[in-house]
Protein backbone atom coordinates (compact mmCIF):
# COMPACT_ATOMS: atom_id res chain seq x y z
CA UNK A 1 0.00 0.00 0.00
CA UNK A 2 3.09 2.13 1.02
CA UNK A 3 5.31 1.96 -2.46
CA UNK A 4 1.30 2.47 -4.23
CA UNK A 5 0.83 5.77 -2.50
CA UNK A 6 4.68 6.94 -3.40
CA UNK A 7 4.25 5.70 -6.83
CA UNK A 8 1.09 7.88 -7.04
CA UNK A 9 3.36 11.01 -5.57
CA UNK A 10 6.09 10.37 -8.30
CA UNK A 11 3.76 10.19 -11.04
CA UNK A 12 1.94 13.11 -10.15
CA UNK A 13 4.61 15.23 -9.30
CA UNK A 14 6.07 14.29 -13.32
CA UNK A 15 2.08 14.83 -14.80
CA UNK A 16 0.85 17.96 -12.78
CA UNK A 17 3.84 19.86 -10.83
CA UNK A 18 1.63 22.53 -10.72
CA UNK A 19 -0.95 20.76 -8.37
CA UNK A 20 2.23 20.28 -6.25
CA UNK A 21 3.45 23.55 -6.75
CA UNK A 22 -0.09 25.56 -5.87
CA UNK A 23 -0.06 23.13 -2.46
CA UNK A 24 3.16 23.79 -1.33
CA UNK A 25 3.37 28.04 -2.32
CA UNK A 26 1.13 28.99 0.54
CA UNK A 27 2.80 32.19 0.93
CA UNK A 28 -0.47 34.20 1.90
CA UNK A 29 1.34 37.90 0.74
CA UNK A 30 0.22 40.00 -2.22
CA UNK A 31 3.12 40.66 -4.27
CA UNK A 32 5.54 43.12 -2.62
CA UNK A 33 4.15 46.06 -5.56
CA UNK A 34 0.35 45.43 -4.38
CA UNK A 35 1.51 45.07 -1.07
CA UNK A 36 3.08 48.20 -1.15
CA UNK A 37 0.00 50.37 -2.46
CA UNK A 38 -2.32 48.37 0.30
CA UNK A 39 0.40 50.06 3.00
CA UNK A 40 0.37 53.36 0.71
CA UNK A 41 -3.77 53.58 1.26
CA UNK A 42 -3.67 52.70 4.91
CA UNK A 43 -0.85 55.75 5.26
CA UNK A 44 -2.60 58.15 3.21
CA UNK A 45 -5.73 57.19 5.58
CA UNK A 46 -3.79 58.23 8.39
CA UNK A 47 -2.79 61.26 7.21
CA UNK A 48 0.70 60.77 5.79
CA UNK A 49 0.72 63.13 2.64
CA UNK A 50 0.93 61.63 -0.62
CA UNK A 51 4.66 62.54 -1.62
CA UNK A 52 5.79 61.80 1.85
CA UNK A 53 4.95 58.35 1.06
CA UNK A 54 6.10 58.00 -2.52
CA UNK A 55 9.33 59.51 -1.48
CA UNK A 56 10.12 57.17 1.06
CA UNK A 57 9.54 54.27 -1.33
CA UNK A 58 10.86 55.30 -4.30
CA UNK A 59 14.22 53.77 -4.14
CA UNK A 60 12.55 50.14 -2.19
CA UNK A 61 11.50 47.99 -4.93
CA UNK A 62 11.95 44.45 -3.10
CA UNK A 63 12.21 43.27 0.60
CA UNK A 64 15.65 43.93 1.77
CA UNK A 65 17.53 40.66 1.58
CA UNK A 66 20.20 41.50 4.12
CA UNK A 67 17.76 43.03 6.59
CA UNK A 68 16.22 39.46 6.35
CA UNK A 69 19.51 37.87 6.98
CA UNK A 70 20.03 39.49 9.84
CA UNK A 71 16.11 38.99 11.89
CA UNK A 72 16.83 35.09 10.32
CA UNK A 73 20.27 34.48 11.83
CA UNK A 74 20.87 31.88 14.20
CA UNK A 75 21.75 33.27 18.00
CA UNK A 76 25.46 33.68 17.90
CA UNK A 77 27.62 31.33 20.93
CA UNK A 78 26.65 31.92 24.42
CA UNK A 79 29.20 34.39 25.92
CA UNK A 80 29.96 34.64 29.49
CA UNK A 81 28.66 37.51 31.42
CA UNK A 82 32.24 38.89 31.77
CA UNK A 83 33.20 38.36 28.32
CA UNK A 84 30.30 40.71 27.33
CA UNK A 85 30.76 43.16 29.28
CA UNK A 86 34.30 43.28 28.74
CA UNK A 87 33.62 43.64 24.91
CA UNK A 88 30.54 46.43 25.69
CA UNK A 89 31.84 48.11 28.32
CA UNK A 90 35.89 47.97 27.54
CA UNK A 91 37.88 50.55 29.26
CA UNK A 92 37.68 52.68 26.20
CA UNK A 93 34.08 53.28 25.97
CA UNK A 94 34.51 54.06 29.56
CA UNK A 95 36.93 56.63 29.04
CA UNK A 96 35.41 58.01 25.94
CA UNK A 97 32.16 58.66 28.33
CA UNK A 98 34.12 60.50 30.42
CA UNK A 99 34.78 63.00 27.94
CA UNK A 100 31.39 62.97 26.76
CA UNK A 101 30.18 63.97 30.14
CA UNK A 102 32.85 66.34 30.73
CA UNK A 103 31.95 68.15 27.25
CA UNK A 104 27.84 67.86 28.36
CA UNK A 105 28.28 68.21 31.85
CA UNK A 106 26.05 70.82 32.58
CA UNK A 107 23.29 69.96 29.84
CA UNK A 108 23.54 66.48 31.78
CA UNK A 109 23.18 67.63 35.47
CA UNK A 110 20.42 69.86 34.28
CA UNK A 111 18.20 67.07 32.88
CA UNK A 112 18.86 65.08 34.92
CA UNK A 113 18.32 66.80 37.94
CA UNK A 114 14.95 67.96 35.87
CA UNK A 115 14.06 63.96 35.30
CA UNK A 116 15.16 62.57 38.73
CA UNK A 117 17.45 60.51 36.96
CA UNK A 118 21.66 59.74 37.05
CA UNK A 119 23.22 61.36 34.64
CA UNK A 120 25.97 58.86 34.25
CA UNK A 121 23.19 56.91 33.96
CA UNK A 122 21.94 59.21 30.56
CA UNK A 123 25.52 59.04 29.32
CA UNK A 124 26.11 54.78 29.59
CA UNK A 125 22.66 54.45 27.81
CA UNK A 126 24.24 57.26 24.88
CA UNK A 127 27.31 55.16 24.85
CA UNK A 128 26.28 51.54 25.00
CA UNK A 129 23.53 52.34 22.27
CA UNK A 130 25.55 54.28 19.68
CA UNK A 131 28.63 54.82 21.20
CA UNK A 132 27.87 58.50 22.02
CA UNK A 133 26.35 59.62 18.64
CA UNK A 134 29.50 58.46 16.47
CA UNK A 135 27.42 55.04 15.26
CA UNK A 136 24.02 55.62 14.29
CA UNK A 137 23.51 52.83 11.82
CA UNK A 138 23.54 52.68 8.34
CA UNK A 139 20.25 50.98 6.80
CA UNK A 140 17.65 52.69 5.52
CA UNK A 141 14.95 52.96 8.69
CA UNK A 142 11.78 53.01 5.84
CA UNK A 143 13.36 49.66 3.96
CA UNK A 144 13.78 48.09 7.04
CA UNK A 145 10.74 48.17 8.70
CA UNK A 146 8.89 47.74 5.60
CA UNK A 147 10.95 44.84 4.52
CA UNK A 148 9.92 43.65 8.34
CA UNK A 149 6.51 44.62 8.05
CA UNK A 150 6.32 42.56 5.16
CA UNK A 151 7.58 39.31 6.17
CA UNK A 152 5.30 37.30 8.57
CA UNK A 153 7.30 36.68 11.66
CA UNK A 154 6.66 39.44 13.17
CA UNK A 155 4.94 41.53 10.09
CA UNK A 156 1.95 43.23 12.50
CA UNK A 157 4.37 44.60 14.99
CA UNK A 158 6.55 46.24 11.86
CA UNK A 159 3.84 47.74 9.96
CA UNK A 160 3.02 49.46 13.29
CA UNK A 161 6.48 50.68 13.53
CA UNK A 162 6.61 51.77 9.92
CA UNK A 163 3.66 54.45 9.70
CA UNK A 164 5.17 55.74 13.10
CA UNK A 165 8.21 55.91 10.98
CA UNK A 166 6.22 58.12 8.32
CA UNK A 167 4.50 59.90 10.26
CA UNK A 168 7.55 61.58 11.84
CA UNK A 169 8.94 61.88 8.05
CA UNK A 170 5.61 63.53 7.90
CA UNK A 171 5.77 65.75 10.66
CA UNK A 172 9.37 66.78 9.56
CA UNK A 173 11.35 65.37 12.97
CA UNK A 174 14.02 64.54 10.54
CA UNK A 175 14.57 64.50 6.87
CA UNK A 176 14.73 61.11 4.45
CA UNK A 177 18.11 61.45 3.87
CA UNK A 178 19.44 61.25 7.58
CA UNK A 179 16.78 58.22 8.95
CA UNK A 180 18.84 55.80 9.36
CA UNK A 181 19.40 53.21 11.90
CA UNK A 182 20.43 49.37 12.90
CA UNK A 183 19.13 46.51 10.93
CA UNK A 184 15.44 47.01 12.75
CA UNK A 185 14.52 50.14 12.14
CA UNK A 186 15.76 51.84 15.64
CA UNK A 187 17.62 54.83 14.91
CA UNK A 188 19.28 58.13 16.80
CA UNK A 189 20.86 58.74 19.39
CA UNK A 190 18.89 56.62 22.07
CA UNK A 191 18.48 53.65 19.46
CA UNK A 192 14.45 54.28 19.69
CA UNK A 193 11.93 52.20 17.62
CA UNK A 194 9.61 54.79 16.19
CA UNK A 195 6.99 53.57 19.00
CA UNK A 196 9.75 54.61 21.49
CA UNK A 197 10.04 57.40 19.81
CA UNK A 198 6.47 58.27 19.78
CA UNK A 199 6.12 57.57 23.40
CA UNK A 200 9.26 58.79 25.17
CA UNK A 201 11.00 61.27 23.03
CA UNK A 202 10.60 64.87 24.11
CA UNK A 203 11.40 68.29 22.23
CA UNK A 204 13.68 69.78 25.44
CA UNK A 205 14.70 72.94 23.56
CA UNK A 206 11.30 73.61 22.52
CA UNK A 207 12.01 73.91 18.41
CA UNK A 208 8.80 71.83 17.54
CA UNK A 209 11.25 68.74 16.88
CA UNK A 210 11.48 65.87 18.98
CA UNK A 211 15.38 65.32 16.95
CA UNK A 212 16.91 62.50 18.81
CA UNK A 213 19.38 62.19 15.66
CA UNK A 214 21.15 65.88 15.90
CA UNK A 215 20.10 67.24 19.32
CA UNK A 216 22.09 66.62 22.35
CA UNK A 217 19.62 68.33 24.23
CA UNK A 218 16.53 66.00 23.27
CA UNK A 219 18.42 63.10 23.41
CA UNK A 220 19.31 63.56 26.77
CA UNK A 221 16.09 64.36 27.69
CA UNK A 222 14.29 61.52 25.46
CA UNK A 223 16.57 59.20 27.50
CA UNK A 224 15.79 60.27 30.74
CA UNK A 225 12.25 60.26 29.80
CA UNK A 226 12.45 56.77 29.04
CA UNK A 227 13.35 55.39 32.12
CA UNK A 228 11.49 57.93 34.34
CA UNK A 229 8.37 56.53 32.59
CA UNK A 230 9.40 53.37 33.40
CA UNK A 231 9.76 53.20 36.84
CA UNK A 232 13.08 54.84 37.69
CA UNK A 233 13.87 55.61 41.87
CA UNK A 234 16.07 58.72 42.04
CA UNK A 235 19.21 58.46 44.28
CA UNK A 236 18.89 54.86 44.50
CA UNK A 237 21.77 52.06 42.91
CA UNK A 238 21.00 49.36 40.35
CA UNK A 239 23.38 46.79 41.09
CA UNK A 240 25.69 45.58 43.33
CA UNK A 241 28.33 43.04 43.39
CA UNK A 242 27.73 40.28 46.39
CA UNK A 243 29.46 36.98 48.35
CA UNK A 244 26.67 34.59 48.97
CA UNK A 245 27.50 31.98 52.35
CA UNK A 246 28.55 29.01 51.53
CA UNK A 247 25.60 26.16 51.52
CA UNK A 248 22.94 29.35 50.09
CA UNK A 249 19.79 28.38 48.88
CA UNK A 250 20.03 28.77 45.36
CA UNK A 251 16.51 28.48 44.80
CA UNK A 252 16.04 31.92 46.31
CA UNK A 253 17.55 33.46 43.31
CA UNK A 254 16.16 34.75 40.51
CA UNK A 255 14.72 38.34 39.29
CA UNK A 256 11.32 37.47 40.88
CA UNK A 257 12.70 36.79 44.57
CA UNK A 258 12.61 39.88 46.09
CA UNK A 259 13.24 40.25 49.40
CA UNK A 260 14.49 43.39 51.94
CA UNK A 261 18.02 43.77 51.38
CA UNK A 262 18.37 43.71 55.21
CA UNK A 263 16.67 40.14 55.01
CA UNK A 264 19.53 39.19 52.32
CA UNK A 265 22.02 40.77 54.81
CA UNK A 266 20.51 38.21 57.37
CA UNK A 267 21.13 35.52 55.54
CA UNK A 268 24.91 36.03 55.47
CA UNK A 269 25.10 37.49 51.97
CA UNK A 270 27.83 40.37 52.03
CA UNK A 271 29.33 42.90 49.32
CA UNK A 272 32.08 41.69 47.36
CA UNK A 273 34.55 43.13 50.42
CA UNK A 274 32.55 40.98 52.34
CA UNK A 275 30.93 44.37 54.45
CA UNK A 276 27.40 45.08 54.74
CA UNK A 277 25.16 45.52 51.90
CA UNK A 278 23.80 49.18 50.91
CA UNK A 279 20.27 50.51 51.05
CA UNK A 280 19.14 47.61 53.46
CA UNK A 281 15.66 49.12 53.41
CA UNK A 282 14.65 48.78 49.38
CA UNK A 283 13.58 45.29 47.89
CA UNK A 284 16.21 43.83 45.55
CA UNK A 285 16.65 39.97 44.17
CA UNK A 286 20.03 38.56 44.04
CA UNK A 287 21.13 36.51 40.34
CA UNK A 288 24.16 34.87 38.85
CA UNK A 289 24.50 35.69 34.90
CA UNK A 290 26.18 32.73 33.52
CA UNK A 291 29.77 33.29 34.22
CA UNK A 292 29.42 36.34 36.44
CA UNK A 293 29.32 37.35 40.19
CA UNK A 294 26.44 37.51 42.11
CA UNK A 295 24.13 40.38 41.33
CA UNK A 296 22.39 42.03 44.23
CA UNK A 297 19.74 43.89 41.98
CA UNK A 298 17.60 46.78 42.94
CA UNK A 299 14.50 48.36 41.28
CA UNK A 300 16.44 50.87 38.72
CA UNK A 301 18.29 47.36 37.23
CA UNK A 302 14.47 46.04 36.16
CA UNK A 303 14.40 49.62 35.19
CA UNK A 304 17.28 49.65 32.73
CA UNK A 305 16.43 46.01 31.28
CA UNK A 306 12.50 48.03 29.70
CA UNK A 307 15.50 49.43 27.40
CA UNK A 308 16.82 46.15 26.36
CA UNK A 309 15.34 42.92 28.02
CA UNK A 310 18.76 41.28 29.04
CA UNK A 311 20.75 40.79 32.31
CA UNK A 312 23.80 41.08 30.67
CA UNK A 313 23.15 44.46 28.84
CA UNK A 314 21.31 45.79 32.24
CA UNK A 315 24.49 44.52 34.27
CA UNK A 316 27.10 46.08 31.41
CA UNK A 317 24.78 49.37 31.21
CA UNK A 318 25.10 49.47 34.72
CA UNK A 319 29.08 49.19 35.13
CA UNK A 320 29.60 51.73 32.50
CA UNK A 321 27.73 54.50 33.97
CA UNK A 322 30.03 53.50 37.84
CA UNK A 323 33.06 53.91 35.42
CA UNK A 324 32.03 57.18 33.95
CA UNK A 325 31.34 58.79 37.25
CA UNK A 326 33.46 56.51 39.71
CA UNK A 327 30.55 55.29 41.53
CA UNK A 328 31.11 53.22 44.51
CA UNK A 329 27.70 52.37 45.98
CA UNK A 330 29.22 51.43 49.34
CA UNK A 331 31.06 54.35 49.77
CA UNK A 332 27.80 56.48 48.35
CA UNK A 333 25.91 54.68 50.59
Amino acid sequence: MKVKVIISLFISAILFPSLLLAETNSDPRPPWNQWVQQVRKEALANGIRPEVFDEAFAGIKQPHRKTLNLDKRQPEKRLTYIKYRNTRGDAYRIKLGKKYYKKYQPLLEQVGQEYGVSPCMITALWGIESSYGNYLGSFPVIQSLATLAYDQRRGAFFRKQLMIALKILNDGHIDLKSFKGEWAGASGHPQFLPSSWYKYAVDYNGDGHKDIWKNHADVFASIANYLLQNGWQTGEPWDIEVQVPPGFDTALMGKENKLKVSQWQAMGVRNKNGGPLPYPELEASIIEPYGGPHLLTYKNFDVIKRYNNSTYYAGTVGYVAEGICNIDWLQTY
